[in-house]
């Protein structure tokens, strides 16, 4: 039995880089528990993006799990010739970053192949067919990709959602951007371009450079992306974050000497975090599965498989427990959708119980 009005819905899903394991375990769940078939509008920054881009493509949790287990982080880390330290230190001069992220596309580019027989889809190939003749334009263009992503513009300080403000920009020959042109490989690339470790994509504007780095520098967690004061489906958003039990506030220390680089990585980490902590409230957690990772860091490429199965199970566990003791549903707009039904599940249980 399942939640009323539940088969369709939406989800969200933030940043982590290796840990987004988890979101094939927690999607497994939603489906088991909350009654998802079909999930309609998906959104991500960084390793949230990857899930969502697989999902829209027809992925399913037991096909995302399979692929992200039997990935081979390491080679993500594409330093070149020498490694990190020679490899490295050369595109850290030369292209912004310590790996250009090629392989990244290249794995991502066999990840649809593999689904829908193409491996350069644009946004064109998430367009949706089931939106009522009755929209006007402007409210059709809103609503038309199934697919958003975010990446962060550093060089103007603004957070992107892509495709919607591709169209602001141009190629290296001057070309504006068309949305429906764009291709996913490359918009999932740029929000998941953690700083310093990969490099920048470079977009263009009056024939200036900008730079798009990682998506979670400026919003790791867009759940209010879909939200509308008469939503016509749930939408579920899933987090990670690290140690074990209930998420805490971090404690950075920073030490009085060699204290440049902790100041430095707490300073990026706070901007990071700070402006979706802020609105993490009643209608966040009331809708969002969070995720303990326990001590599995953001770029951690070693993962061994025990680590990935591990992260698979803690993700099927926590959305497991989560749907089956929710009790309460509201989006931003204090809004849930008509006829849904909350406790469903948990009620019906408890009944054969």
């Amino acid at each position: 039995m399942s939640h009323k009005g539940a088969a369709r819905a939406d989800g969200v899903f933030e940043g982590g880089g290796v840990k987004g394991i988890a979101f094939a375990g927690a999607i497994a769940a939603a489906e088991e528990e909350a009654g998802v078939e079909e999930w309609v509008n998906v959104a991500g920054a960084s390793a949230g993006a990857i899930t969502a881009a697989l999902l829209a493509v027809g992925y399913d949790a037991e096909a995302i799990r399979s692929v992200l287990g039997k990935t081979d982080y390491r080679r993500f880390a594409d330093y070149g010739v020498g490694g990190k330290y020679v490899g490295g230190a050369i595109n850290y001069f030369r292209i912004r970053g310590l790996a250009p992220g090629n392989y990244f596309k290249e794995w991502l580019a066999d990840r649809f192949e593999e689904r829908i027989g193409k491996r350069d889809p644009t946004f064109a190939d998430v367009v949706r067919k089931d939106l009522p003749p009755e929209l006007s334009p402007e409210e059709r263009e809103k609503a038309k990709y199934r697919l958003r992503v975010i990446a962060s513009d550093i060089t103007s300080g603004r957070m992107l959602v892509l495709p919607d403000d591709l169209e602001e920009f141009e190629d290296e020959q001057g070309r504006r951007f068309v949305k429906d042109e764009f291709p996913l490989v490359e918009a999932v690339r740029m929000s998941m371009s953690f700083p310093i470790m990969f490099s920048p994509v470079t977009l263009h504007q009056g024939g200036k450079p900008y730079f798009v780095v990682d998506g979670g520098l400026l919003s790791n967690f867009p759940i209010w992306l879909f939200d509308s004061p008469n939503p016509k489906r749930p939408t579920w958003g899933f987090r990670l974050h690290g140690g074990q039990g209930p998420e805490r506030l971090p404690y950075r220390s920073i030490p009085r000497l060699f204290w440049g680089r902790p100041l430095l990585k707490a300073m990026f980490f706070s901007a990071m975090e700070a402006w979706d902590r802020r609105h993490v409230s009643r209608v966040t957690t009331a809708r969002t599965v969070s995720i303990a990772t326990r001590d599995i860091r953001t770029t951690q490429f070693e993962l061994t498989k025990r680590q990935a199965d591990d992260l698979y199970r803690w993700g099927y566990e926590e959305s497991k427990r989560f749907f089956r003791g929710q009790r309460e549903y509201i989006n931003s707009f204090g809004q849930a959708p008509e006829g849904f039904a909350i406790g469903a599940v948990a009620g019906a249980r408890a009944g054969e119980s």
